[in-house]
């Protein structure tokens, strides 16, 4: 069992931190398919809270935590790092950058649509895509959505883009 202590901002801005307590390394899967992944498709506050009701031990820390989880639900960032206690100083700190890991783990879970689009539209800037979205009549573009949304998860809040009435913008694109 791996525990890992999560600090985390939600889409509204508020800031908490909790425990997961189990399969908290991004390996084993648990952690970043069962909540990260789908806290970072919500873009409720409440529905964020909810979901990590389910999966994590509410604002508590352990001081045997092997992992830290910098999730900011609100700049669509995750950072993953080796967390230390000091118990003379009664503090918990970062220790090495492990996101690499994290990120690893997104391309090996690609689906055959995640491949099939990344082939389809590879020659296409972030930019370019989301013209090319905007140009097809509603609901007609369901291959370049799915490509934006696996863009922007890889690029971890590198790349960020809203629907605004009927039509995507983009927020950031480093």
């Amino acid at each position: 069992m791996t525990r890992s202590n999560l600090y985390i901002t939600l889409t509204g801005g508020e800031f908490l931190k909790c425990v997961a307590d189990s399969s908290s390394a991004p390996e084993q899967g648990y952690i970043v398919e069962e909540l990260i992944l789908p806290l970072l498709a919500l873009r409720d506050p409440d529905e964020e809270l909810e979901l990590l009701r389910e999966h994590c031990t509410m604002d508590e820390q352990r001081s045997n935590a092997d992992y830290r989880w910098e999730i900011d639900l609100a700049a669509r960032i995750i950072r993953f790092y080796e967390e230390s206690y000091h118990e003379a100083k009664d503090t918990f700190k970062k220790g090495l950058d492990l996101t690499g890991r994290y990120l690893s783990y997104l391309k090996k879970i690609e689906t055959d649509t995640d491949k099939f689009t990344k082939r389809q539209f590879k020659y296409l800037s972030n930019k370019e895509l989301v013209g090319r979205a905007n140009g097809l009549p509603d609901l007609k573009w369901d291959d370049e959505a799915h490509e934006l949304r696996r863009r922007s998860l890889v690029a971890n809040g590198g790349f960020i883009y809203r629907m605004k009435g009927s039509h995507l913008v983009i927020i950031k694109d480093e």
